[in-house]
């Protein structure tokens, strides 16, 4: 259940009121959550219904999720000045779909595990949608230059 709350939370603050509404109150952001703890607990219930899967198929799909929707995404921003949000939000996007699809594909033509092509696709998708914005301002690069000599 903290998995479940985790998730919600971080879906109704990080994306739904950061996103796709920012004026939202708490009473909506509430409801958001609520919501997102039905919608993960029957994709769940309906992941575990399947007798041809094993815990070890679902968590290894899952970290294939993670894997490809949030690690291009925390590599860039630590280590590349000019990644941007609708870059990381590009990259989420497309790391997740990518492994959906690869998996309803069962590993493609080449059998090869969903996270290697999400990871790819998600990383392409970070670059060239960073890049299609505008050059962000010295002060930005500024701001990732001290935080980088911090960690000298």
């Amino acid at each position: 259940d903290s998995q479940l709350l985790v998730a919600s939370s971080a879906f109704s603050k990080d994306v739904y009121k950061a996103l796709i509404r920012k004026n939202a109150s708490d009473k909506e952001t509430l409801l958001v959550s609520r919501l997102t703890v039905v919608a993960i607990t029957i994709i769940a219930i309906f992941l575990a219904m399947d007798p041809n899967s094993s815990i070890f198929d679902i968590v290894s799909y899952a970290w294939a999720g993670f894997g490809a929707t949030f690690g291009p995404v925390i590599i860039a921003a630590l280590f590349w000045r000019r990644s941007s949000r609708n870059g990381a939000v590009a990259a989420m996007i497309g790391g997740l779909l990518t492994v959906i699809g690869w998996k309803q594909l069962s590993g493609g033509v080449f059998d090869v595990y969903e996270l290697l092509p999400g990871f790819i696709i998600a990383s392409i998708c970070m670059v060239v949608f960073s890049l299609l914005e505008k050059h962000p301002d010295e002060s930005v690069f500024k701001d990732f230059d001290v935080f980088i000599a911090i960690e000298d």
